[in-house]
C-alpha cells in the first residue's frame, strides 16, 4: 500500500457494521511491577473490569472491540479467564522487550493467549514514543519485536498500537511499509476499516457514565474540537527526514 497524507474520514459517532468502538484496557488489580509515571490512572480494580465485561455482554451487535496493551501478567491471569467465561475476544497488544519480567507476561502466556484465539498485535519492544526514531530503533520496535511476537503467537501480526497514542505521518508511512493493515490509537470515537483506528481508554478514576461513553465510543460535544485539532496534527504534520 502506498504511503497516504493520512488523512481519513473521521468517526461519525454512528455505530454500523463498518464503524464499531474500541476500548483500550491496561493491567487489572494490583500492579506486580513498577509503574511508570502516571500510568497508575489506567489500571482498573477487578470488580470494574468485570462490570465491563457484564456492560458489553448486554450490548449485542453494539458492543465495543476490546483491545489491552502493556502485556501485563494480569492479562492471563485475570482478563483470560473471564473473557472465557463470557465467549468474548479481545486483541493483546504486546511489547517483547517486557516479555518475562516481573508483572509481565512470559513468552509462554503469549503462545496461550493466541491458541485461545486471541490476535495479538504489536505494541513495540520497549514502550517508547513511536516518533521520530531512528534506523535502528525503527528495526528494533517494528521488525524484531514483530518477529519476535508472531514467532511466538504462531501468527501473522498485522496491526499495531501505538505507544501513549502518540504517531505522526512518519509513523504512518512506516508501518505501512512494513505491510501492516492497521494502526490503533487512543484518539477516541468510532474505528472504522481505515488504517488509523481510534480507540477509547477506560481509566479507574471514571465515573459510571463515563465508562458508559467509552463503551460506546462517543465523543463529548465539549471534547469535538479539541479531538479534531489533535488528530489533525498527528495526521498531517510534515515528515522529517531521518537518518
Amino acid at each position: 500500500m502506498p504511503p497516504s497524507s493520512g488523512r481519513e474520514p473521521p468517526s461519525s459517532g454512528t455505530v454500523t457494521a463498518a464503524a464499531r468502538p474500541v476500548i483500550i484496557l491496561h493491567g487489572i488489580g494490583a500492579p506486580q511491577r513498577p509503574l511508570e509515571p502516571g500510568e497508575e490512572v489506567f489500571w482498573l480494580s477487578q470488580a470494574q473490569f468485570l462490570a465491563v465485561l457484564d456492560d458489553i455482554e448486554k450490548m449485542g451487535p453494539a458492543a465495543p472491540l476490546i483491545t489491552f496493551d502493556d502485556g501485563n501478567a494480569s492479562d492471563l491471569a485475570i482478563a483470560l479467564p473471564e473473557l472465557e467465561r463470557r465467549n468474548l475476544k479481545a486483541t493483546f497488544f504486546l511489547l517483547s522487550g517486557r516479555l518475562g519480567q516481573p508483572g509481565s507476561l512470559t513468552e509462554a502466556d503469549v503462545t496461550t493467549l493466541a491458541q485461545a484465539g486471541h490476535p495479538i498485535g504489536l505494541h513495540g519492544c520497549d514502550h517508547v514514543d513511536w516518533r521520530g526514531l531512528d534506523a535502528q530503533a525503527r528495526k528494533r520496535e517494528f521488525i524484531t519485536a514483530r518477529e519476535k511476537l508472531s514467532d511466538l503467537a504462531g501468527q501473522k501480526i498485522e496491526t499495531a498500537a501505538a505507544p501513549f497514542g502518540l504517531y505522526n505521518r512518519q509513523t504512518l508511512q512506516d508501518l505501512r511499509a512494513l505491510g501492516f493493515q492497521a494502526l490503533y490509537t487512543s484518539d477516541r470515537g468510532l474505528a472504522g476499516e481505515h488504517f488509523i483506528r481510534p480507540r477509547n481508554c477506560l481509566e479507574g478514576g471514571m465515573t459510571e457514565a463515563r465508562f458508559g461513553e467509552a463503551l460506546r465510543g462517543h465523543v463529548r460535544p465539549t471534547r469535538r474540537a479539541r479531538r479534531f485539532l489533535g488528530v489533525a496534527r498527528k495526521r498531517l504534520l510534515p515528515i522529517r527526514t531521518r537518518s
